[in-house]
């Protein structure tokens, strides 16, 4: 066959993959793994021969625990999952207008809990839409030969499907998501399967706007946790399950407290080399806008951060992790250097070498550099307290690991596509005035507004000598030393890292 002839061909294999994926991916009507966990149950494991490849003994384990465990507890879980996400709306001050279809993404084995979940939204009135869950593991088994299309071709073909189902594609009002963690590292994700993820998301935007969706997150530990897998399932599943009123209002007096700084310095404990300025966007009026959002419980599971855009310009420093797991990558002393808001240098250790590839490759690629898309502290000291007792810090997901601190994200605001929205704190009813930086006020397009990238990098609490903002007027205001809360009101926090009795 002729090269030319080849990529014909290719095109036309990619774009009916392609197309199948967006189908599914709005498809009530017929849904095939709705179907399957329908069927799903813990007695008779021979469902899971119609997902259409091999299941693994893991996997066939870890479906049996989920049926094994209590069901008034997978209940309960369900519908604090599915209450998130619809808390979300007024949250974000997002109207659902009538759409109804919800992306339900989960991992295999953990069907219990997210037939569960469908049920809830079907209560709700909503439409669960059951995502494959091998989805990234299909252009490999696809063969598509993306290295013959360019990026442009990609997301053609994904505006042609999205078009074709424009209609179930406008209805989608949100995703849920339940993961898992705690697996060795052994893979990350394939050129080809972020390819079509950053050609998708360039189309999708369109269609299943951000700034008008809800969705809920929250991760379970894999079997592959450790010995105490079972102690450690019982802890996170309570953690997940924790209201987060009580915290919202402590975060609410962090959120005053930073309102009224120009910056936040960050000093890390030695060895920890970080040593960070972060630049405060100006607040205009004081009794009516803040530059935080105050997260609770819904959206990402389980409580609680504050997050802000911060200001590029004057947002300068080293950040230095000593290990953290991103992206299915485990990195040893990363560092990354920051001039006004922009990565300017960075390094990692793999094998006792220094090395940049991995975070090229892996963080940056096909950017030479990223800006600084967020600032946020973390609140969940309950949280920190587990990952330390059973020594989880390599194993964490970013969706728990970044409550475990402050964090920065690098890549795009939290705002991204919906900064015209206006949000507003549920506590205080102020507006949240600080959702673009000058990157994506004065970039005249998406393509160069946005990098389709959002990582969190989270320095935990024990690696902190000191977090303190320089108010408007010199003064400084302690927030963190030492690793503990010591801003006056915010004492209560230090409270999760004292080890508790196990709730019932």
């Amino acid at each position: 066959m002729n090269k030319r002839r080849r990529k014909k061909t290719n095109m036309k294999n990619i774009g009916q993959y392609i197309e199948n994926e967006i189908k599914e991916s709005v498809q009530t009507e017929e849904n095939r793994y709705l179907s399957i966990l329908r069927k799903a149950n813990g007695s008779d494991l021979s469902w899971m021969e119609e997902y259409g490849r091999t299941i693994s003994e893991e996997e066939k384990e870890t479906a049996a625990f989920y049926f094994l465990y209590p069901k008034e507890k997978i209940c309960k879980m369900a519908e604090h999952i599915v209450e998130a996400f619809l808390h979300g709306f007024i949250s974000q001050n997002r109207e659902r207008k009538g759409r109804k279809r919800v992306r339900l993404f989960y991992q295999v084995g953990q069907e219990a809990l997210a037939a569960c979940v469908a049920d809830c939204l079907l209560k709700n009135g909503l439409k669960p839409v059951v995502i494959d869950p091998m989805l990234p593991e299909r252009p490999k088994k696809e063969q598509l030969y993306l290295d013959e299309i360019s990026e442009e071709m990609i997301s053609q073909l994904y505006d042609r499907a999205f078009l074709k189902y424009k209609e179930e594609a406008l209805d989608v009002c949100g995703m849920i998501g339940i993961g898992q963690f705690g697996k060795p590292d052994t893979e990350t994700q394939s050129k080809e399967r972020k390819m079509l993820e950053r050609g998708r998301r360039l189309v999708e935007d369109s269609y299943v706007q951000p700034a008008t969706i809800s969705f809920s997150k929250v991760a379970f530990p894999s079997l592959q946790i450790g010995d105490n897998f079972h102690e450690i399932f019982d802890e996170v599943f309570e953690m997940n399950l924790e209201e987060s009123e009580k915290f919202e209002k402590i975060q609410q007096i962090l959120i005053d407290a930073l309102d009224r700084c120009k910056s936040v310095r960050i000093i890390g404990k030695k060895p920890n080399q970080t040593s960070l300025n972060v630049q405060m966007q100006p607040i205009r009026d004081p009794q009516r806008e803040t530059n935080f959002m105050n997260c609770g419980g819904d959206l990402n599971i389980p409580y609680g951060e504050v997050f802000t855009t911060p200001q590029l310009k004057g947002t300068t420093g080293v950040l230095h992790i000593p290990d953290i797991y991103l992206q299915n990558r485990k990195y040893h002393n990363l560092k990354l250097w920051f001039e006004d808001g922009q990565i300017a240098d960075y390094s990692s250790e793999a094998e006792g070498q220094e090395t940049k590839e991995l975070i090229r490759e892996e963080l940056l690629s096909p950017y030479e550099t990223l800006p600084a898309g967020e600032f946020a502290i973390g609140t969940n000291t309950r949280a920190f307290r587990i990952c330390k007792k059973y020594h989880l810090e390599d194993k964490m997901p970013i969706l728990i690991y970044e409550k475990m601190g402050p964090h920065l994200a690098i890549g795009d605001p939290c705002y991204r596509g919906g900064e015209e929205e206006a949000v507003y704190n549920l506590l205080d009813g102020k507006e949240i005035t600080a959702r673009t930086n000058e990157k994506t006020r004065n970039e005249d397009s998406d393509d160069k507004k946005y990098v389709q990238k959002h990582i969190d990098i989270t320095l935990p609490y024990d690696e902190i000598e000191e977090l303190y903002g320089y108010g408007k007027e010199g003064e400084t205001i302690k927030i963190i030393k030492d690793g503990k809360f010591v801003l006056p009101g915010t004492d209560e926090l230090n409270l999760g890292m004292e080890e508790r009795r196990q709730e019932a």
